[in-house]
């Protein structure tokens, strides 16, 4: 017997989880599979025993409709003489030894002999006369009283109104000793005047009823019965036995009284399915014990590794060490985690020193911001206007520019966070441009315009703002008319598009090429000499913003920087969202 030694907590966990998930799927699937099958056996087996009654009442059905037929043929059809068989009957019944009862002798013989030949399903076709004369194709061997040696079953027929009387027989009994047993079709001819003869079709039991095919059914019966009259039972024995556990599939032929009736075991109508069931569960077995065998050693092929691989890491540094991992069952993916966790390693420290040198220059930026702005010009600027506006009574004006002055104030020395939302972004170049229209009034005009869908896209703080000023600043130049600011932001699919312009002096050539090499620099030392890269916002501002763009949206980042057709600087960032970086 196989001892299955399981030590490893984890190896315990995954062999049982993988075992009871395995085990609760194979029974989920089983039960209505089995449901399944167990409704279409049951369903194809009873469609088949009814099936077989159905048969069995269709012969009988056609058998009575072909003895029917022929009967009134006996009435209707007419020979060469013009008479039929019934007047050819009353001619022999005389009793005179004419030339006419000798061809209503031949008459009578030669209708049997043509009905024989065109329904050949018949097995013996005869007519009696009460004074003892047969007619028998094929010719009989018994005289009326040998043949029905019983005065029971004659006088039935005697006493009948001319209706089908039907009967099973061991034997037949105009041919004496044999062991063909069949069923015959008897009916009293000119019932209503003087009862001249009796009419007999018989019929082989086996071309009636499929009596072998019944008897290879253990335990089934087939019954024939007229009224609450038992004409026949494939099974005489179990007619008085009373079994609970069987199907009795019924039928009655509608042209008589006569009911068809097959009664099987409920378990030999279902063996198909006992097989079935009994081979599935054994196969079920079978699979559920080989998916354990297989699961533990899975288990102990995948845990043992991963637990020394634990171990490693967590003794694991930033420095570059090989991890030393038992590799016992030649897998090779433990040697692929092992220069993965390398690669990981060094692609954490050069991730590391990128976060921190970003860190550092958003505090830079931030601090040189606040230099920038909160210098003595500005602030006596800004509380300049302050002051002619109280004076001269504009009181609302004065509270839009201190609740912009310090909303402004507040945005530019929070150091809480180097990224936000480009809503807020947004909202801090606008307080920005509000405070400066309070000084160059009609001369500046600005519009902010982006895509709702844009709105809580991550981005780093003060990349707008510093945009904003240095148009400002150097945008008036010698121009005549106001100076505009446009901001719009577009969101198409997964990529964004961010432009800044102005209708101002734009770039020289020189500066251009300046501003270009510049940017050009910083990107060539962001990952080598990162702390040559100046981010002031004297003039820098728009480096300093496409760098901390490019830490943030990696190679995704695309930018164009130049003047507008129209005159004035432009800017345009491009990215799409789903390759924004790690938030830092």
């Amino acid at each position: 017997m196989i001892r299955l030694k399981i030590r490893n907590p984890l190896q315990i966990k995954l062999f049982f989880v993988y075992s009871l998930v395995f085990v609760l799927i194979t029974i989920l699937a089983s039960v209505p599979t089995y449901l399944y099958l167990k409704r279409g056996i049951e369903k194809n087996a009873l469609n088949s025993m009814n099936e077989t009654v159905g048969n069995v009442t269709d012969k009988l059905d056609a058998s009575l409709k072909e003895f029917d037929n022929i009967s009134k043929q006996l009435y209707l059809s007419t020979d060469s003489n013009g008479r039929t068989v019934i007047q050819h009957l009353q001619i022999l019944d005389g009793g005179n030894g004419t030339f006419d009862a000798y061809e209503s002798n031949q008459a009578v013989n030669n209708m049997l002999g043509l009905v024989r030949s065109i329904y050949n399903d018949i097995y013996r076709l005869t007519i009696f006369t009460f004074k003892n004369q047969v007619f028998s194709n094929p010719k009989a061997r018994m005289t009326v009283d040998q043949a029905y040696a019983d005065n029971r079953d004659l006088a039935e027929i005697r006493e009948s109104a001319g209706e089908t009387l039907f009967r099973y027989a061991q034997k037949d009994r105009w041919a004496g000793p044999n062991d063909t047993t069949v069923f015959s079709f008897s009916r009293l001819l000119n019932p209503r005047q003087n009862k001249i003869a009796v009419i007999e079709m018989q019929i082989r039991s086996d071309d009636l009823l499929p009596l072998d095919q019944i008897r290879s059914i253990q335990g089934a019966m087939l019954t024939l019965s007229e009224g609450d009259r038992l004409l026949f039972s494939s099974n005489s024995d179990n007619l008085n036995t009373v079994r609970k556990d069987t199907y009795v599939f019924r039928k009655q032929i509608e042209s008589s009284n006569l009911t068809i009736a097959l009664t099987v075991p409920r378990s030999v109508v279902l063996s198909e399915l006992t097989l079935v069931r009994n081979f599935a569960l054994a196969t079920l077995f079978l699979l559920i014990t080989f998916s354990l065998f297989v699961y533990y050693y899975l288990s102990r092929l995948l845990t043992q590794p991963l637990v020394k691989l634990r171990g490693a890491i967590d003794s694991i540094d930033l420095e570059d060490k090989r991890l030393n991992i038992d590799n016992k069952y030649k897998v090779n993916e433990i040697e692929r985690i092992n220069r993965s966790f390398r690669n990981m390693n060094n692609r954490l420290q050069h991730s590391l020193e990128q976060i921190v040198q970003f860190r550092t220059r958003q505090l830079q930026s931030q601090f040189d911001t606040l230099q920038a702005q909160i210098n003595p010009h500005f602030l006596f600027n800004m509380l300049g206007i302050i002051q002619v506006s109280a004076e001269n009574g504009e009181l609302s004006q004065v509270q839009t520019i201190s609740r912009n002055l310090s909303e402004f104030m507040r945005y530019s020395t929070s150091i809480e966070s180097p990224v936000t939302i480009l809503e807020k972004e947004a909202a801090f170049t606008f307080r920005y441009l509000e405070l400066m229209k309070t000084r160059y009034m009609h001369r500046l005009t600005y519009h902010i315009d982006l895509d709702p869908g844009m709105l809580h896209m991550m981005v780093p703080k003060l990349i707008l703002q510093p945009l904003a000023e240095n148009a400002i600043q150097h945008g008036f130049g010698d121009i005549q008319h106001p100076l505009h600011i446009e901001v719009t932001g577009r969101l198409e699919g997964n990529r964004w598009e961010l432009r800044f312009r102005d209708n101002g002096a734009g770039f020289t050539e020189e500066r251009l090429a300046e501003v270009k090499e510049s940017v050009r620099l910083a990107l060539e030392r962001l990952d080598t000499d990162f702390e040559q890269i100046g981010l002031g916002l004297g003039g820098m501002g728009l480096t300093g913003t496409i760098v901390r763009l490019q830490l943030m949206f990696r190679h995704q980042l695309q930018f164009e920087i130049g003047n507008h057709r129209d005159g004035g600087a432009e800017v345009v960032w491009k990215a799409s969202i789903s390759g924004q970086g790690e938030q830092i």
